[in-house]
């Protein structure tokens, strides 16, 4: 069995790359790619899991883009996840999730719901 749409906790993920690695052999899997939103920062130690458990790794991202007003994934594989190129990309879409999360703070805000926008920035890892 395959995985090649897997997130860690380095995105939105409930599992670090070296727990998630685990589960993916545990269930079976043989290959697995993690493509974690916007980030590269759990591919260097869920491949090296990967490796250590024998699992064929192969590396991934979901990048967020903008297609006639609305958010779209992309998937991405088989890339050098240390280019300077990509590193610069991914620092600017990250701040752009992190004003997107902002302003949906601001509108559960106006709305009556009660949230503490600061605390959710400080609680994402992106």
């Amino acid at each position: 069995m395959i995985d090649l749409h897997l997130h860690t906790t380095a995105s939105d993920g409930r599992s670090t790359p070296a727990d998630l690695v685990a589960e993916a052999k545990a269930a079976g899997c043989r290959t697995i790619a993690v493509t974690d939103h916007d980030t590269v920062a759990g591919l260097a130690e869920a491949a090296a899991a990967a490796a250590a458990a024998g699992l064929t790794f192969i590396p991934g991202i979901e990048v967020t883009a903008v297609a006639d007003g609305r958010d779209i994934h992309i998937l991405g594989y088989f890339f050098d996840p240390s280019d300077r190129s990509l590193d610069e990309f991914l620092t600017i879409q990250r701040e752009r999730r992190r004003e997107r999360i902002a302003g949906i703070a601001e509108r559960l805000r106006r709305a009556g719901v009660v949230i503490d926008a600061d605390r959710l920035l400080a609680d994402y890892s992106g």
